[in-house]
């Protein structure tokens, strides 16, 4: 480097900036090389510990004039890089599982299954598909009685919807399930096909109240638009509400929900298909007091109970990003006990790698006030066939 060039601050910075850049190359060709040994040993790519001595070590040697963490903050960031490049050169795909119905079998008839509202209900239907009909079906009036229905020696397992692709998150059962120390062993997406159903009197002119589950009556606002004559009325689940508007015999009354509700309870079917939308799908969750180690799956949900302060959600996000593992759900509910406070819902997609997950609750479980694994479980998706069996 000549005189003038030393004499010049931005050239000799210039200069320093290209000598950094031609280490840094070298360096990531390194951690490349090291990723691929990982990658051949099945080892997660991110290494916490290792990261740590890495920073700690430059925090020694570090003589200012940068204080100690401004030199985390740079170095952090290329080991952030160096991660990434090397997680776009062995990526690995995550695991894509779904189960069919026949994963489950058909339970023996003494099991206990729980679900919501009476028969015929949309939960009794994602249960049959899943668990067939030979066991013992234990109905239950609202979601207090039956999330403590294992508790009280009432069901073995129970099955409940979660949420709804119109109309979200079914928030009691959230509430109940991060206060509860059940295992999701399932979870079952199931079509759904709205129907107006009445007493054999009734016609539609005659109807002028209609009563289902508030989820089902907020999937068919289409149908209370074009008829803003009728007024809803809130009921505790679907099947029930058409069960009481065809024993009531009032022609003025009707009730939405499934078709073997309608044909259980001797209804007539006043309209077909009135969900806003083609694409309407729940999504229930199968929940039991202990995990089934015979039924792996790729679907992980955990519940995490923050620290009220700047940066939680995002350094609670964080080693999941850094592990590349996909989040697919993300919710906050207030928790009771603490105003102030959050629980966080997640849902992730198992990685390809066990450490990855593994390295990421440890890290998290460091982090946050509480964790509360939910389960590890297979996604089963019923199709129209399946439920026209079950009709």
């Amino acid at each position: 480097m000549s005189d003038q060039t030393i004499a010049n601050p931005r050239a000799e910075i210039d200069a320093i900036d290209s000598e950094i850049l031609r280490l840094l190359s070298r360096r990531a060709n390194i951690a490349l090389d090291v990723g691929a040994a990982k990658s051949s040993a099945d080892a997660s790519l991110c290494d916490p510990s290792r990261e740590s001595e890495v920073l700690a070590h430059l925090t020694d040697e570090n003589q200012g004039p940068f204080d100690s963490k401004a030199i985390e903050n740079i170095f952090q960031r290329v080991i952030d890089e160096s991660l990434l490049l090397q997680q776009k050169a062995f990526h690995r795909a995550a695991i894509e599982q779904e189960s069919t119905a026949d994963a489950f079998g058909n339970l023996d008839a003494e099991t206990r299954v729980g679900f919501l509202g009476d028969r015929g209900s949309f939960s009794e239907t994602a249960a049959f598909a899943i668990l067939g009909k030979t066991c013992r079906y234990v109905s239950f009036p609202n979601f207090e009685e039956l999330f403590d229905s294992i508790n009280s020696d009432l069901a073995d397992q129970f099955i409940s919807p979660l949420e709804n692709s119109l109309v979200g998150s079914i928030q009691p059962c959230y509430d109940l399930l991060a206060n509860s120390t059940l295992t999701i062993l399932a979870e079952i997406i199931l079509p759904v096909t709205h129907f107006l159903v009445s007493c054999p009197e009734a016609t539609i002119d005659s109807i002028q109240t209609v009563e289902s589950h508030p989820a089902a009556l907020g999937q068919c606002e289409r149908f209370f638009a074009g008829h803003p004559h009728i007024r809803r009325v809130a009921g505790d689940d679907t099947a029930g509400s058409i069960r009481r508007a065809v024993e009531s015999g009032d022609p003025t009354r009707a009730a939405i929900g499934g078709r073997r509700a309608a044909r259980l309870y001797g209804g007539i079917i006043l309209r077909e298909h009135i969900e806003d939308h083609s694409e309407n799908f729940t999504r229930f969750a199968l929940l039991a007091a202990k995990p089934n180690d015979a039924v792996t799956g790729s679907k992980i949900s955990l519940v995490v109970r923050l620290k009220n302060e700047p940066g939680a959600l995002h350094n609670a996000l964080r080693p999941f990003v850094r592990r590349n593992i996909d989040l697919t759900k993300i919710e906050s509910r207030p928790t009771k006990e603490k105003p102030g406070h959050f629980n966080f819902y997640l849902d992730l997609q198992a990685p390809a790698t066990e450490g990855d997950i593994s390295g990421a609750m440890s890290d998290i479980h460091e982090i946050a006030d509480g964790v509360h694994l939910l389960g590890r479980y297979p996604t089963i998706r019923l199709d129209p066939e399946t439920i026209a069996e079950i009709l």
